[in-house]
């Protein structure tokens, strides 16, 4: 034999043994179809059954033929015959056997599918319920009451800083307060005094005696009422003696010069009266309008000396403390003996252990005028403190952050192919482990526009925490349930077994159970929707795949699972 022979005679064993080990072991249905669209899996975690498992095809059309046309072909490329035995995948099992693996069997058909999307997440602080505690003035800290982890109430002191712009602004609203005070008073005297002499007027109109006027009770009408009744007096007695004289100078009695001195000075003391009475009403008018508006400047010029202390972090019970603390101090200005004895040696002594208290009362007002509270704006948890004893704070400083960890945010993040499938309102399950317990939410919020680094879309989910189990920063995987469809096929995952990257369901036969060759579509942790390979009404093994492929494993056909001839 030449050598050009022995080189055809070589290769041809080669492509018949090439040929022989390359047929496909796994049994699959004729002509499976694969869809034209296979929807991609709804969560980014690998599953046993995977999205698109299309029945895969050997190297060549040879692959579709029928065992006995293979050996012909390798007849026919080599000119020499193989009576090779044929390998059988088929799990053969009586039936103890059956019930000692748990073989169950079910009969495949139509299901409902959710849509269950699992996407990354980290929990993180709701940012409506966070407060950054700055100080209103600048100050130094003399007082801190609260450290990290603390919780604290709303309106809890925080810290303690002294100031001396608010112990100015303090100054400045019990300066406005004792004004206000006084212009109080004020408007009470004028008032008082208005409708005393109105009274007074309406009296002296009736034209009374000098008797009956003695005895009208007007003691508030301060120097209207004295002016007013001497005119009255005046004029009353200059009437009485116009009326005396002219009787006489009618009797011709009295001479006509004694009867017209009389008539001018009585008309002249009436009208002395009117004009008397007319300025006193114009003068209690006046003064009660301007005891009024003067009362209305000071109210005005406290609300605002007020408002600053407000906008310095006072609130209502802080200036009412410090009201009671000015009214305290009066007082016991008020009550301190007075005397004019020069020489007593006894007053001299009080005089000075006076000054000598009161420097001590007035250094700790002082002292309480220049302090001032940082308290929690609400109930919470101290999460963040920057201050310590001495130091001075300026305006910007953020010596405290509160939290309320009552309520959390979860933010995930959603990529461009799920965005049709998530929207506000969906209900979300949180999970951080199996050792932790699961967590429901609803989406409230969805990002509108794409982050740039990371392409995907922040979706917010609030997150209650009564009990304090989740923690800002804590990664969590969350589950989103969509949309909901029926699907013609639709058996349980654990059905559905990898052999050589193959997705394979194991169906009964005559010979045992087989691996059978399917696709898999959609699917989520518990189903997946079979698109082809196996038909309604087909029996498939529901329980008890795993210990199949095993038993395919272990009896040496693991190698060529899923590739035969």
């Amino acid at each position: 034999m030449s050598p050009k022979h022995v080189g055809f005679l070589v290769l041809g064993l080669a492509i018949g043994l090439l040929v022989g080990f390359g047929w496909p072991h796994v049994k699959q249905r004729a002509s499976p179809m694969q869809p034209d669209h296979i929807e991609q899996a709804d969560d980014g975690h690998a599953h046993a059954a995977e999205d698109s498992a299309a029945p895969r095809s050997g190297s060549g059309q040879d692959d579709h033929l029928p065992s006995d046309e293979m050996h012909q072909h390798g007849e026919e490329g080599d000119d020499q015959e193989h009576d090779e035995p044929e390998d059988h995948t088929a799990v053969h099992l009586n039936a103890e056997a059956a019930e000692q693996l748990g073989i169950e069997l079910a009969t495949a058909g139509p299901g409902s599918h959710t849509r269950k999307i699992e996407r990354p997440g980290e929990v993180v602080l709701n940012e409506n319920r966070v407060a950054h505690i700055v100080p209103q003035a600048p100050g130094i800290v003399r007082e801190v009451v609260k450290n990290v982890g603390d919780p604290v109430e709303a309106g809890e002191v925080l810290a303690w800083l002294e100031s001396a712009e608010l112990g100015q602004a303090k100054a400045d609203y019990l300066a406005k307060w004792a004004e206000a005070g006084c212009c109080t008073v004020d408007l009470s005297r004028a008032r008082e005094i208005h409708d005393s002499t109105l009274r007074l007027l309406d009296v002296l109109e009736s034209s009374p005696t000098l008797e009956t006027l003695q005895q009208t009770n007007e003691s508030t009408t301060g120097d209207n009422g004295r002016v007013l009744i001497s005119a009255y007096a005046e004029l009353e007695l200059t009437r009485a003696g116009y009326a005396r004289e002219r009787a006489l100078f009618e009797k011709g009695v009295s001479s006509e010069r004694d009867y017209q001195a009389a008539e001018s000075a009585y008309q002249k003391a009436a009208a002395e009266y009117a004009a008397t009475r007319d300025s006193i009403q114009f003068a209690i008018q006046r003064d009660l309008l301007e005891a009024t508006r003067t009362r209305q400047v000071r109210q005005i010029d406290l609300t605002s000396a007020e408002r600053r202390l407000h906008v310095l972090g006072l609130d209502n019970g802080d200036i009412k403390e410090l009201e009671s603390l000015a009214q305290t101090g009066a007082a016991d200005t008020a009550t301190q003996p007075t005397c004019n004895d020069p020489n007593c040696k006894g007053c001299a002594h009080h005089a000075t252990a006076g000054r000598q208290a009161g420097s001590t009362v007035r250094t700790r007002g002082d002292e309480r005028l220049a302090y001032y509270a940082l308290r929690a704006p609400f109930d919470g948890t101290v999460i963040q403190r920057h201050i310590t004893l001495g130091e001075r704070l300026d305006d910007g400083a953020n010596p405290f952050t509160i939290a309320d960890l009552s309520s959390l945010w979860v933010d995930l993040s959603i990529y461009q192919s799920d965005l049709p499938y998530v929207k506000k309102g969906q209900k979300v399950f949180i999970s951080a482990g199996p050792d932790v317990p699961e967590a429901d939410g609803t989406i409230t919020f969805l990002a509108p526009v794409i982050g740039e680094d990371t392409r995907t879309v922040c979706a917010r989910v609030v997150l209650p925490n009564p009990n304090g189990r989740w923690r800002p920063g804590l990664y969590v995987t969350a589950g989103i349930s969509t949309d909901q469809q029926t699907i013609s096929v639709l058996i349980p995952t654990e059905a559905v077994q990898a052999i050589d990257d193959e997705s394979v369901v194991f169906v009964p036969t005559e010979e045992g159970f087989e691996p059978l060759l399917v696709s898999v579509g959609r699917s989520n942790s518990t189903h997946a929707e079979i698109t082809a390979g196996l038909s309604p009404g087909d029996r498939y093994v529901l329980h008890g795949a795993f210990a199949l492929k095993a038993e395919i494993i272990t009896s040496g056909l693991g190698s060529h699972a899923g590739h035969g001839h």
